[in-house]
């Protein structure tokens, strides 16, 4: 296997007279499989020689991350030493990258544990009621039980059990992470998610019941946190700010095709597989995030340029069958922050600003869009894929030259 990225005789009988061949191999074997480039095996395959060496390995055993960084932090000092090494900056980062990424794919990375969460087993049952009876989409799970999980944490400090909260002990919190930089938005979602906590709590009997009823969030004005994305005209702007032809380019131009077009969260966009499009049909499956299901759009055809172009032109060959990837191997499906990440980085290259900088901002803008062009609520929220019209009720607030338009229409007479 070593044949495939080394050919001088020193070097490959240097790698086959060290310990655990069988084992290295076998790692840089799954990573060429992965799409990882020659020079890349090469580079790592030199930095597990010497992680055999400093960790004085003869045969697998488990590894601590404290043992790595110790043999680390050696190897940086004698590369400091050694006249042949001309950059030795990030040798303590890449033997950690290495050490770590060999022993993991082993099994052999043994990590710290993590102290005990207080509560957690409570924390963990909200988690699976909230899968696998409410429908919840991941990201809201994650949400809930990171705001409870802060209070919980809060108030263990103070007492041993759930049956002792009191309303004041959530005040308190509340107040007190509103004191400390939150905002009042923020400390109103907290409350909502302590609200649901606590319902569920009740059904267990680990609080009073009617608990949950008491507890109140800060009021959120109807016109304080109104979302601004950009015009039809701006969200061209955008498009056009994407130039070349690069692999970067022409992945950037299909998502945010996606994103302006269709409004769709990044989320939807980051699970989209090559099967979930029908070519001869003109069609693609988007499986929502929040209302779960999967819907059928139409597949309009710049939208379906866009991909086409990205698929023959940019996409790499490789096992991934997700429709965007990373540009880098180990190919792996481009996640919803980086997706974030890019389009944010677009607006501001297109001397934009928004409240919502991200997919969101031409979610708002496809919203509002269908809104002038007449579509219902209904209509509207099938397409964003919200669960209820007053979800959608939001975008009717927002453009109020095209209100002031609609005022301003000759009635006939019949006011």
């Amino acid at each position: 296997m070593l044949d495939a990225f080394l050919e001088h005789p020193f070097f490959l009988n240097r790698h086959r007279q060290a310990p655990l061949l069988k084992e290295r191999e076998s790692f840089l074997s799954h990573l060429q499989q992965q799409g990882t480039s020659r020079k890349a095996l090469r580079n790592l395959s030199a930095e597990l020689l010497q992680v055999v060496r400093l960790l004085k390995l003869t045969e697998m055993r488990d590894v601590s991350l404290e043992e790595i960084q110790r043999a680390a932090r050696c190897w940086a000092r004698q590369q400091r030493t050694n006249p042949k090494a001309h950059f030795y900056g990030n040798s303590a980062s890449s033997f950690i990258y290495a050490a770590k990424k060999w022993m993991r794919f082993h099994g052999r990375l043994k990590l710290p544990s993590a102290p005990p969460m207080r509560f957690g087993d409570q924390i963990r049952d909200f988690a699976r009621y909230m899968t696998e009876e409410q429908g919840l989409s991941p990201y809201s799970v994650r949400s809930h039980c990171w705001k409870t999980s802060k209070f919980l944490a809060w108030f263990g400090e103070r007492h041993r059990s759930l049956v002792r909260v009191s309303v004041e002990d959530v005040d308190e919190f509340l107040a007190m992470k509103g004191a400390a930089g939150w905002k009042r938005k923020s400390v109103s979602v907290a409350a909502q998610a302590l609200r649901a906590f606590f319902r569920y709590a009740e059904t267990r009997g680990w609080c009073s019941a009617g608990f949950a009823k008491g507890i109140r969030a800060p009021k959120i004005y109807q016109y304080e946190d109104l979302p601004e994305g950009p015009t039809e005209k701006e969200v061209r702007q955008i498009l056009r700010s994407v130039k070349g032809s690069s692999q970067a380019a022409l992945r950037t131009r299909a998502f945010l095709a996606l994103f302006a077009v269709y409004g769709l969260r990044s989320g939807e966009v980051s699970r989209l597989l090559l099967s979930d499009f029908d070519w001869r049909q003109e069609v693609f499956v988007v499986n929502h995030s929040k209302r779960r299901g999967s819907q059928r759009f139409p597949l309009r055809r710049e939208v379906g340029d866009a991909i086409l172009h990205y698929l023959q032109e940019a996409r790499p060959r490789c096992a991934c069958r997700h429709l965007f990837v990373t540009l880098y191997p180990p190919y792996r499906p481009v996640g919803p922050s980086a997706l974030w990440w890019v389009t944010c980085s677009r607006i501001k290259a297109a001397g934009l600003r928004f409240r919502h900088n991200g997919p969101h901002s031409l979610r708002h803008a496809c919203a509002t869009r269908l809104l002038l062009q007449g579509a219902s609520f209904k209509e509207i929220g099938d397409v964003l894929g919200h669960r209820g019209l007053e979800s959608v009720g939001i975008y009717a607030k927002v453009d109020l030259n095209a209100l002031r338009v609609v005022a301003n229409v000759d009635l006939g007479g019949l006011l």
